[in-house]
């Protein structure tokens, strides 16, 4: 379980450093705000992460995952294009989306697949977290398209 939760640990930051180099070559202004916000998003699910990880039952982090899936962080974030023509904030936002249902989906399976009560409870929270973090990204960035 430990391996997993620093895998999304690091997928976090890769994510935060991968905003932050987009937003350094941006000439758009609001592309460049967009995407400062994002990597200070992702920067705050890392952190979070880490503290989680920190503070953790050492009991639930030592559990052994029922099945044996590598999580990679190439075969992931290829799924997660840069910025696919980075023609506008629509863009980024497709983008952003398809990372967050990338690690829903994830949660969810490791939700069913789970071998304790407290496994299932983390990655439906962990779930139900992404899902909140989404609507709270699109919202902003939905506002920052509107001015």
């Amino acid at each position: 379980m430990k391996d997993l939760l620093a895998w999304i640990h690091e997928f976090h930051q890769k994510l935060s450093e991968q905003y932050t180099r987009l937003a350094e070559l941006q000439q758009d202004e609001r592309m460049k705000m967009a995407l400062v916000f994002l990597a200070d998003r992702e920067r705050r699910m890392q952190e979070g992460m880490a503290a989680y990880l920190e503070d953790a039952d050492e009991g639930l982090l030592t559990t052994w995952l029922i099945d044996s899936q590598e999580f990679v962080h190439p075969r992931v974030l290829e799924r997660i294009p840069e910025c696919l023509g980075c023609q506008d904030i629509h863009d980024i936002l497709a983008n952003v989306m398809t990372a967050h249902q990338t690690l829903k989906d994830m949660y969810r399976l490791r939700a069913e697949l789970s071998s304790i009560p407290e496994e299932t409870e983390l990655f439906e929270r962990l779930a139900e977290q992404q899902d909140a973090e989404a609507r709270l990204q699109t919202r902003d960035i939905a506002r920052l398209d509107m001015y």
